[in-house]
């Protein structure tokens, strides 16, 4: 509770700063800007935090806007002007400060990528609100509709940021997108307070905060690809090679992974390898450019993959294709998770997903169950779900009555 302590009683700083942010918007282009509002961050120990990027063009997101919320006004940052954002990233990465966003994964991936540095302190509105009952994920205009009655344009959402100067829409769309943030959290914390689930929010944004967060496991990265759980084992060997592959010359040069081949591509070859490059003039995707530059490349990553003994070849594990027995029976733990959480008002998504109960069915069966390290299965998911989904597991029986507005099912162990 020693984050939102030191920020009751701010309603009336916060009215104050949205009628500043009015006449004190600034577009910050210089250190001397961007150093006065670090001061402004530090004086008020939080601040709110978007960004504009443009992910389909290059390897890594091109930054090309941020947006900064304090509680006496809200400022766009332009990366393209002011190269050296290192102070605004220590102050992210400053536990002693707040840090407020909505949807923080892909913000803090950037800040991580950009600087090297671990976020500190950080509170994600969009995972507050699914434990405030308000679903999860929700958007933030939905949220901030629902919760403040505020209504926010979206139509510059496909806008290419790149472009100078910034209209007029632009420069308000940016700035919606993040000066409301702060009194958005305040709502929040409110709620999470009466429910006695602030620490339950605050715990599960500690994973922005930890390292592991930011270390990407490329190892099963090649199973994201649609159909690549259908493949025989051999087959997800050539085709991890070639997703390897790919990544690597994708960041070499800086360009986006699916830019070099399709995913439907490397499907297509690890259906029917090639042996010479010339063989993947057969798919009709594939330029004769392609050919050139990558057929060869491509050709020996595949005999690679077929040159692999079999225990080195991928285990299907998590990407096997559950059998209709389990889909069953994990739907039924899935309407178990939802029914709880409804009668806690809690969002089930950020309790456990369909895959992580189809998790613990399999690990169940198998007998693993304690040499894994289950979320559903520790800490206040174990408190709200786990428990009970455990003695499901174990043969208790459990009896399911529609009732009426209000609560519509009822859940009783027998």
């Amino acid at each position: 509770m020693a984050v939102q302590a030191r920020f009751l009683g701010r309603a009336n700083i916060w009215l104050l700063g949205l009628f500043l942010s009015e006449i004190h918007m600034t577009i910050v282009i210089d250190n001397q800007k961007l150093q006065e509002l670090c001061e402004e961050i530090d004086k008020g120990g939080r601040f709110a935090l978007d960004m504009e990027f443009i992910p389909e063009r290059t390897y890594l997101p091109e930054l090309c806007l941020v947006q900064v919320a304090t509680d006496y006004g809200a400022y766009i940052i332009d990366p393209l002007a002011l190269k050296d954002l290192e102070p605004l990233w220590q102050r992210v990465a400053n536990p002693n400060i707040l840090v407020v966003l909505h949807a923080a994964d892909q913000d803090l991936d950037l800040v991580f990528r950009y600087s090297s540095l671990l976020p500190q302190n950080i509170m994600d509105t969009q995972v507050a609100a699914g434990f405030a009952g308000f679903g999860f994920p929700i958007g933030y205009a939905k949220l901030l509709q629902v919760l403040k009655g505020i209504s926010i344009s979206k139509t510059e959402s496909f806008t290419d940021w790149l472009i100078r100067p910034l209209t007029e829409e632009q420069i308000d769309y940016a700035l919606d997108d993040v000066r409301h943030l702060l009194p958005l959290y305040d709502k929040l914390t409110e709620k999470l307070n009466a429910n006695k689930r602030f620490d339950w929010a605050a715990e599960e944004c500690e994973l922005y905060c930890d390292p592991s967060f930011y270390e990407k496991d490329r190892s099963r990265q090649y199973l994201r690809i649609k159909g690549a759980s259908g493949l025989p084992r051999r087959g997800q060997a050539i085709l991890k090679a070639l997703s390897n592959w790919r990544d690597e010359v994708a960041k070499t040069h800086n360009r986006p992974p699916r830019s070099i081949l399709s995913d439907a591509v490397l499907m297509e070859v690890a259906r029917r390898p090639p042996r010479r490059p010339e063989e993947l003039g057969r798919i009709r995707s594939v330029r004769p450019d392609q050919i050139r530059t990558y057929g060869a490349l491509v050709v020996n990553a595949v005999q690679e993959a077929i040159n692999l003994p079999d225990s080195e070849l991928p285990v299907l594990g998590h990407g096997q294709i559950p059998s209709k027995e389990d889909l069953i029976q994990g739907d039924v733990l899935f309407l178990v998770l939802k029914t709880l959480c409804y009668e806690q008002n809690l969002a089930a998504e950020i309790v456990a997903t369909r895959d992580e109960l189809q998790h613990l069915l399999r690990v169940f069966r198998e007998g693993t169950l304690d040499s894994h390290e289950l979320p559903v299965m520790t800490g206040w998911r174990k408190e709200v779900a786990g428990d009970v989904l455990l003695a499901i597991l174990m043969g208790k029986e459990v009896a399911i009555k529609l009732g009426k507005a209000g609560q519509p099912i009822k859940l009783n162990l027998i």
